[in-house]
């Protein structure tokens, strides 16, 4: 398959293990936003601890599934999606901290409003940096 450079999730020319050792890091990143040990997550995700640890290992062999990845995704409020390695353009631009679900939810919810409420809300957004930037 041609290497085609791409915006979204696809990870051509990456090796498992290196996929593998980028989710761990991501999982491992959400986990210190959250202030969360292995332990708790763990807990919260229903989890088995020793499973959980053991495919947190970087040297492991064992792999996350997908429900393992639903679990996590849903125990700290983020779309299963963010749990994913990080893009190119995402490790470029600083690595951003994964907005939660919650908050996912109402954007989806906001970009399906009519076109006017988009625009009025767009332009109070604007209004509100105006007098953010004159208040400074």
């Amino acid at each position: 398959m041609a290497e085609i450079k791409t915006e979204g999730f696809e990870f051509f020319g990456v090796e498992e293990r290196e996929f593998r050792m980028m989710v761990i890091e991501r999982i491992e990143t959400m986990m210190v936003h959250s202030k969360l040990s292995k332990n708790t997550l763990a807990q919260k995700a229903n989890l088995g601890r020793s499973s959980f640890y053991e495919k947190m290992d970087r040297e492991g062999r064992s792999h996350f599934t997908l429900l393992d990845i639903f679990r996590i995704a849903k125990a700290l409020d983020i779309s299963i999606l963010q749990i994913f390695p990080m893009t190119e353009l995402e490790r470029q631009h600083g690595g951003q901290l994964p907005l939660s679900a919650s908050t996912l939810n109402f954007l989806d919810q906001m970009l399906a409003a009519p076109k006017e409420d988009i625009e009025f809300l767009s332009n109070f957004y604007k209004e509100l940096q105006k007098r953010e930037r004159s208040g400074n």
